[in-house]
């Protein structure tokens, strides 16, 4: 048998490990006995036998890299072919939202050490990229593990005095950092995703802060909302994205790829854990403002949830980005049956509420209001971002494209709820 330490915070919450062909996770019995106890997930009920299967590796490797990153990551350490309880084990020091997976002599570092890290020495990890080396490990002093098919790398931002700091021996980071993709097709990225976040916050979406820095090389920030700062002391939150929710790998994670995860399915796993009203909504606005802003690529892993001892909290939306702008107009989540931009009509979003349970006027009614509302708003958010930041003529031209879009988009929601 192999087995590891499952940690929320500083408190053993249970063990991951690997016995007769299979995965397992088992509570830790001071865990089942403590009155703050959290579920890992809804389908880990709090119970003292282990929970054995793919339901268990499905979920720990949906914590870890996906695509170039992961096949980058598992270069660099050495791991290549590496099952998930080895990469686990080998990057679970910091870990997406409370926890962190360590071998069972380890306890996690209590000190929350960081070192600073200077544009300088950040920008030469950018420009490593093209090496093939890996962001997600670039910092020698520590191992971690952030979800997802793009580059990035946690670490700890102070907004007020524009300093960055490196993790040191697991400390938990505050914030996600992403440079522009290394795919052309793809370029610029940062000020997209950094406009569309603050876009999302001037129209008054749930979103965490974000900034854009200059390395020289853009690089896109966002605040962590799974991590929280209670005297000095950063405290982690736990959190699961809709793959971990309906217990579906990240291979899965669109829609077409066999129909494992839909809006349908993601609405209804909320509504029975008694999401509240306003939760519910948001995430309809989630929905609206992905279709007005061209993001096709809003997938399962893109929608997550908090979870406390007290129940289920939608989570702030994150990776919001006009993908259409990239020439990408497929649905990653469909809307009604149509998976394209073009297909899209009232009968789609008449199927969507269907599908949903949501009353088919009043969400046209608050699709109507966000499509005529997203034009004055975007050129606010464009506005500030002329101001505050020195734009390059390719982020300009992206611009203008992402404002062509949302004009387009708006226009066709308008005149798909006119009636």
């Amino acid at each position: 048998m192999i087995r590891l330490r499952v940690w929320a915070n500083a408190q053993p919450m249970g063990w991951l490990g690997h016995e007769m062909a299979q995965y397992f996770f088992q509570y830790d019995e001071e865990w089942l006995k403590a009155k703050d106890a959290f579920l890992l997930a809804p389908q880990f009920e709090l119970r003292k036998e282990p929970y054995r299967g793919d339901a268990v590796k499905t979920f720990f490797g949906n914590l870890l890299p996906e695509g170039t990153p992961l096949d980058e990551v598992l270069n660099q350490i050495q791991l290549r072919g590496a099952n998930t309880l080895e990469l686990i084990g080998e990057l679970g020091a910091d870990l997406p939202g409370v926890l962190s997976v360590l071998p069972d002599h380890v306890t996690p570092n209590q000190l929350q050490k960081y070192s600073e890290l200077s544009k300088a020495q950040l920008s030469a990890r950018v420009n490593a990229r093209a090496d093939k080396q890996a962001l997600l490990t670039s910092n020698a002093q520590t191992r971690m593990s952030l979800a997802g098919a793009q580059d990035k790398v946690g670490l700890r931002y102070d907004d007020q005095r524009g300093l960055l700091y490196d993790s040191v021996a697991g400390a938990p980071t505050t914030h996600i950092a992403k440079p522009d993709s290394r795919l052309v097709r793809y370029q610029p990225s940062a000020i997209n995703e950094y406009l569309c976040m603050k876009l999302a916050a001037e129209m008054q979406l749930p979103v965490p802060p974000v900034y854009l820095l200059r390395l020289p090389e853009a690089l896109y920030v966002v605040q962590r909302y799974d991590r929280v700062v209670v005297n000095e002391e950063i405290i982690c939150l736990h959190q699961i994205d809709a793959c971990q929710l309906l217990d579906v790998g990240s291979d899965w994670k669109y829609e077409r790829q066999g129909g494992f995860v839909s809006l349908k399915k993601i609405v209804h796993a909320f509504r029975d854990l008694k999401l509240s009203g306003k939760d519910l909504l948001s995430v309809q606005r989630w929905v609206m403002f992905n279709y007005l802003i061209g993001n096709s690529d809003a997938h399962a892993k893109n929608i997550s949830l908090m979870i406390n001892s007290q129940g289920y909290v939608l989570a702030p939306f994150y990776d919001l980005l006009c993908v259409q702008a990239y020439g990408d107009n497929d649905l990653a989540l469909f809307i009604g049956d149509e998976n394209t931009y073009q297909a899209v009509g009232a009968h789609s979003w008449e199927a969507f509420c269907a599908d949903c349970e949501f009353g088919f006027k009043p969400s046209m009614a608050l699709f109507r209001k966000m499509a005529k509302d997203i034009g004055k708003s975007w050129e606010k958010t464009v506005g500030a971002a002329t101001r505050q930041l020195q734009l390059s003529t390719a982020e300009t031209l992206l611009i203008e494209k992402i404002g062509a879009i949302i004009r387009s988009n708006s226009k066709a929601a308008l005149s798909m709820t006119s009636s």
